[in-house]
């Protein structure tokens, strides 16, 4: 399975998320992977297809 952590990373480049979102994605992951949890795990996959959510449904825009 592929790095989400990656994919996080690309999306918060390509687009303009409120910090809110970041932070609350960030304390999520933070917690996992201090649980033992791994970039490749499905729970990373789930913060990776919030951010997904939030582009699809207009809540942010792509960066200039």
């Amino acid at each position: 399975m592929q790095d989400g952590t990656k994919r996080l990373c690309t999306l918060m480049t390509e687009y303009d998320f409120p910090i809110e979102y970041i932070q609350d994605v960030l304390y999520r992951l933070g917690w996992h992977f201090l649980s033992g949890g791994r970039p490749t795990d499905d729970y990373v996959w789930e913060q990776v297809r919030y951010f997904e959510n939030l582009i699809k449904y207009g809540k942010v825009s792509k960066k200039e």
